[in-house]
């Protein structure tokens, strides 16, 4: 009856193992002072009865109640941090998992998981760490144009990998960075405050050594009018006066700046007057900006019209134009009548007062019609509306009619006639309220001369809402 009893019992705990495996592996290669270690146990056995151990030395580390996946026990003494819990798979069985943190020399050794009868064991040794060296920092376009985008890459010698961080200018910029530990820091739509010194830090994480490249990144960019530097789209002076002219340019790399004067439709270089170029350095930047001044002294009528400044470098030709006009004509002024005439006198008089009013208003009327006409035929304007009264007139500008243009233009409001006057008809002027007035004025827009060919190969200029053009 006793050997029946106990040949039972062995029966029943061969059942109970049969077709139980237990493996134990280290998910990384290699362990580092300061890093994280994660342990897998896969356990294949029938029932989820018991607990499974992870132990280190024959000391247990960390135990997992097998029938809910909880952490049984832990060791909270060790400088390594140890937590440890377990998870089903998709054919059934279960893997216990220990994650050990904050490395330290504690974790060395021969680790095991236990299940029963069932263990498997592997030895864990920390692995010294190496670098950061030989950093190095690549970008995919030397120097991008504005609108682009670019790439810069940094890349360390690093055991284990390094993490990396970028900055530009003091300013953090490993949010917009990619890829493995933000190694790569990704630009895109570029603009001219992009250039500027960018540095890549290399920190090896079991040891916390660093290494940091810096390097220089230009955005190129075409050149324009530099908002709110000084500009006056149109001068008034008189003979015997110098005015001076000027305007700010901005772009990457530095434009070449050239004086011009709008004569008979063409651009000549400017002769009259003194040209110079003043140079303004941007920190962190190679272009900055530059001022391009001309003084004219006004001897003759000639001296005055249109004057024009163009920008050009590599990438692009703005131009800005810049009108100088006389001083306004003082309107007349009238005496009294002496008092006390005679009766007949004053029949005269007053017959000559109508016949004085009546030729005053002929003589408007035709002064009127005699600067329409002059300003049709001589004066350099784009357009044969005058100015609104009360307008600013740094928010309108008038631009040349030259003569030699001779086209259709593509919106058909507007005209250039072909014979041979200085004439350009505008019948269209678009109004605009002006904002930050105490008082809201009106401006005027005539963008006639984007249509306007200025060039052989059949480019235009087309007008900016700084009053600039730039060759399209």
């Amino acid at each position: 009856m006793t050997a029946t009893v106990a040949l039972f019992l062995v029966w029943v705990q061969m059942s109970a193992v049969a077709g139980t495996s237990l493996n134990l592996t280290q998910t990384s290669p290699q362990a580092f002072f300061g890093l994280s270690l994660q342990f897998k146990c896969a356990l294949t056995t029938a029932g989820t009865s018991g607990a499974l151990f992870f132990q280190r030395n024959t000391y247990v580390k960390c135990s997992v109640k097998r029938s809910d996946c909880t952490q049984y026990t832990s060791d909270t003494h060790s400088q390594t941090q140890y937590t440890c819990g377990c998870g089903r798979q998709s054919d059934g069985n279960y893997v216990y998992i220990l994650n050990a943190t904050s490395l330290h020399d504690d974790v060395e050794g021969n680790w095991r998981c236990e299940y029963r009868a069932f263990s498997n064991t592997i030895n864990v040794t920390l692995t010294d760490s190496e670098g950061p060296t030989q950093i190095r920092l690549d970008k995919t376009e030397p120097q991008p144009k504005e609108g682009g985008s670019v790439n810069l890459t940094c890349s360390a010698n690093c055991l284990p990998d390094c993490r990396y961080s970028w900055t530009k200018g003091g300013q953090d910029m490993t949010s917009r960075t990619r890829g493995s530990r933000g190694q790569v820091l990704a630009l895109k739509g570029l603009v001219g405050d992009d250039s500027g010194n960018y540095t890549c830090t290399a920190v090896n994480p079991s040891s916390n050594k660093a290494s940091d490249i810096s390097a220089f990144l230009l955005v190129q960019t075409g050149p324009k009018r530099k908002d709110g530097a000084s500009f006056t789209p149109t001068l008034r002076t008189s003979k015997g006066q110098t005015a001076r002219l000027e305007a700010t340019f901005t772009g990457d790399p530095r434009p070449e700046l050239t004086w011009w004067k709008i004569e008979e439709g063409a651009l000549t270089p400017v002769n009259n007057g003194a040209g110079e170029t003043v140079r303004q350095d941007t920190p962190g930047r190679v272009g900055g900006s530059l001022t391009a001044v001309l003084e004219v002294k006004v001897e003759t009528d000639d001296d005055m019209g249109m004057y024009c400044v163009s920008a050009e470098n590599i990438l692009d030709t703005t131009f800005v134009y810049i009108d100088l006009q006389g001083q306004q004509p003082m309107g007349a002024v009238c005496g009294q009548a002496e008092k006390g005439l005679p009766t007949f006198e004053i029949g005269v008089s007053v017959g000559l007062g109508s016949m004085f009013a009546i030729g005053i208003v002929v003589a408007v009327v035709f002064y009127i019609k005699y600067q329409t006409m002059k300003r049709e035929l001589e004066s350099p304007y784009a357009s044969t509306s005058r100015r609104p009264s009360g307008m600013d007139s740094n928010h309108y500008q008038e631009l040349p009619s030259p003569k030699m243009w001779r086209k259709q233009l593509q919106d058909g409001g507007y005209t250039l006639p072909v014979g041979d006057h200085l004439e350009v008809f505008s019948t269209k002027v678009d109004m605009r309220p002006v904002e930050g007035k105490v008082i809201a004025t009106n401006a005027a827009t005539n963008p006639v001369y984007e249509h306007i060919s200025l060039y052989d190969d059949g480019t235009f200029p087309r007008q900016n809402s700084n009053c600039s053009t730039s060759s399209s």
